[in-house]
């Protein structure tokens, strides 16, 4: 995960600020939660803190940890009260059983291992803790209606398909997952699936991909050998644009640590 958290680090300035793609994410994210004010929240790779603002908004006390010290010390700059940490979200350091709720937004694909990563956030969920993630499931493998998606979306997502055959074994884009089959593995019950949506307008493609650059997308360019770099950036900057709309909408798969 080193060199993940390195990037992240290195775009933590820049992070979420050319369109506020993530916290338009973490917002709906928590809203599909619906986490009670009180509730002690752990946000697991927290990044600049989407999740954790929106659980903040919602009377939550919350607990932010990621890998990248730059995002951290940037989290703790915005939110000052917020128990902001540094710490591997594989290896927490942390006691046993000590949140209500347990969060992880676009983290888990990009660990180490992402078993070991949400068999930490069962160990300190309390009994009966709630532990929800992004992240797709064979288990609903149904091709996405075309309502939850945008011509633009569409583009973007075919032009990285494209260009994917050329990233070398072990890129920093981290792997797929299957949410279901990690919550099941790890011991959790009474899973749940939802969906949250977001929309960000783009007012030209150069901001495009000012945006790549500024999050985990940069990984993927930057995996891209130098013979292939430029071609991608010329093909992104003349995508068309249509009306900028870029819809999104991911999984939020959930389970409970089992009461005693």
């Amino acid at each position: 995960m080193a060199s993940t958290w390195r990037i992240f680090d290195r775009v933590a300035a820049d992070y979420d600020s050319v369109v506020p793609f993530f916290a338009e994410y973490g917002a709906a994210i928590v809203d599909v939660l619906g986490p009670a004010a009180g509730s002690r929240f752990l946000d697991l790779g927290a990044g600049r803190g989407a999740l954790t603002a929106a659980a903040l908004a919602r009377g939550c006390v919350v607990t932010a940890v990621d890998a990248a010290p730059t995002m951290v010390a940037l989290l703790a700059t915005d939110h000052p009260e917020v128990d902001a940490r540094v710490m591997d979200a594989e290896a927490l350091t942390l006691p046993d059983g000590c949140f209500d709720e347990v969060a992880a937004s676009f983290v888990i694909h990009v660990l180490d291992s992402p078993p070991a990563g949400v068999a930490e956030a069962f160990r300190v969920l309390r009994p009966g803790g709630r532990f929800s993630l992004t992240g797709g499931s064979a288990r609903h493998h149904d091709a996405e209606p075309a309502v939850w998606s945008s011509p633009l979306a569409d583009r973007v997502d075919s032009l990285f398909l494209e260009f994917a055959p050329h990233i070398p074994p072990g890129g920093s884009m981290g792997s797929p997952i299957d949410a279901a089959d990690l919550l099941d593995g790890a011991g959790f019950v009474d899973l749940h699936e939802e969906h949250a949506t977001v929309e960000i307008v783009f007012e030209d493609t150069a901001q495009l991909w000012a945006w790549a650059l500024s999050h985990g997308y940069r990984a993927f360019i930057e995996d891209l050998p130098d013979a292939h770099r430029p071609d991608f950036r010329e093909r992104l900057l003349t995508l068309p644009l249509s009306d900028g709309l870029l819809r999104r909408r991911t999984c939020v798969w959930s389970g409970r640590r089992p009461p005693p």
